[in-house]
């Protein structure tokens, strides 16, 4: 009867917690981590009699990969730290599975879920703007510093959904107005920010949500990368100009030391090749997390890209794992492309919107063990859930 009651709860509503987790950029790690652990514990408990609503190639890359993290950790050099890091990376990272599970309780599951992350995206976003006031008044009693106060991680992956909510509920010229407004409002924050890595996302993030939900030609779609690009050095060209830090080194002071990062990683390679010095103990590699720049030396805590970052940790069994895991779900929707409703598409193009503006800022910025990544499993839960070939008669354009 508990476990009952606990699955139907879970189906109808606990299953969109992934969406409230955004607002946790707010807060800090410890409540994202506590309802992370909550939401996989709930989702674990009322996953049992339902393994045939999951695909079973991406499951069993899934799991495969959460194996291998696991399987390189007691050669570790910290093995309780890369224990740690496998829970918390399993915590979040079930939603690829939980996410695909319960959009089939009814048809208008995946919007409730673009509409609920909608909704909590564009609190977060008017949180932010609060915390820059708070920040930038100098009421929290320190100096203004933007690259560590000021939190835009997450605002290239909410942007697609912040959109397509104005789209597909408002009509009219007023729309485009009202999108160009979120637009504005994302960019200035990143740009204050000086998030040239989730500059990168915001970039990627309109282009495909411009190609696959409002239909844009392709020289629209640059001419609009274009114009944000311009626009965000216009505002703030600091970030950008980096290269005079040390012009002997253009390219490390363009990236702030991520290319020095990644060749000291390349030349001094972990000793367990295949599986890496263990998940979560990257950053005891300190011979590789550290750079010069301008005479000013600088130690990080991870190699800043998140293939990187898997292959050192995990090996080549683990970066591999990802990336097949990663290359399956892109390579089921598009088999199942054609096939999808046009309603579907745009669905769709939300999602990947956001996948790959998380992808595409991680190659520049967070880890792969970040919440800011794990954000990636929930699109992904959908996404597999819309390659099915049994979902278009659920879903119907309306």
């Amino acid at each position: 009867m508990i476990h009952k009651w606990l699955r139907d709860t879970f189906f109808q509503h606990g299953w969109l917690l992934p969406a409230v987790l955004v607002l946790t950029q707010l807060g800090g790690r410890g409540l994202y981590n506590t309802l992370a652990g909550f939401y996989a514990l709930w989702g674990l408990l009322s996953l049992c009699g339902c393994r045939h609503r999951l695909d079973r190639l991406t499951t069993l890359l899934y799991l495969a990969l959460l194996a291998v993290f696991l399987v390189g950790i007691p050669g570790a050099m910290h093995p309780k730290e890369g224990l740690r890091a496998w829970l918390g990376f399993l915590a979040p990272s079930l939603a690829i599975l939980l996410v695909q599970a319960a959009l089939w309780e009814s048809s208008n599951t995946l919007d409730r879920l673009l509409g609920g992350i909608a909704l909590f995206g564009g609190v977060t976003l008017l949180g932010l703007y609060l915390l820059l006031l708070y920040h930038g008044l100098g009421l929290s009693g320190r100096p203004f510093d933007p690259s560590t106060q000021l939190r835009e991680d997450e605002l290239p992956f909410l942007l697609p959904f912040l959109l397509a909510w104005i789209w597909w509920r408002d009509t009219g010229a007023w729309r485009y107005w009202s999108m160009a407004g979120v637009v504005v409002a994302v960019l200035t924050y990143v740009v204050i920010a000086e998030g040239r890595a989730a500059l990168l996302g915001v970039i990627l993030a309109l282009a495909v949500f411009a190609k696959l939900v409002l239909a844009w030609r392709w020289r629209w779609i640059a001419a609009l990368a274009t114009l944000v690009l311009i626009v965000a050095i216009g505002i703030h060209s600091g970030p950008f100009r980096k290269v005079d830090l040390d012009p002997e080194q253009p390219l490390d002071a363009f990236t702030a030391g991520r290319t020095a990062l990644w060749r000291q990683a390349l030349e001094h390679p972990p000793k367990r090749l295949w599986l890496g010095v263990g998940l979560g103990n990257g950053r005891y590699a300190t011979e590789i997390l550290h750079f010069e720049l301008g005479g000013v030396h600088t130690q990080v805590q991870h190699l800043h890209n998140f293939l990187m970052d898997v292959w050192y940790e995990t090996g080549i069994l683990g970066a591999g794992s990802l990336l097949a895991l990663i290359g399956a779900v892109f390579w089921r929707l598009s088999q199942r492309w054609r096939l999808l409703s046009v309603r579907d598409r745009q669905r769709a193009g939300v999602l990947l919107a956001a996948a790959l503006a998380i992808l595409g800022a991680a190659l520049f910025s967070f880890s792969y063990t970040s919440r800011h990544f794990a954000y990636l499993f929930v699109c992904f839960g959908a996404l597999i859930y819309l390659s099915n070939p049994v979902i278009g008669a659920k879903h119907q354009d309306r």
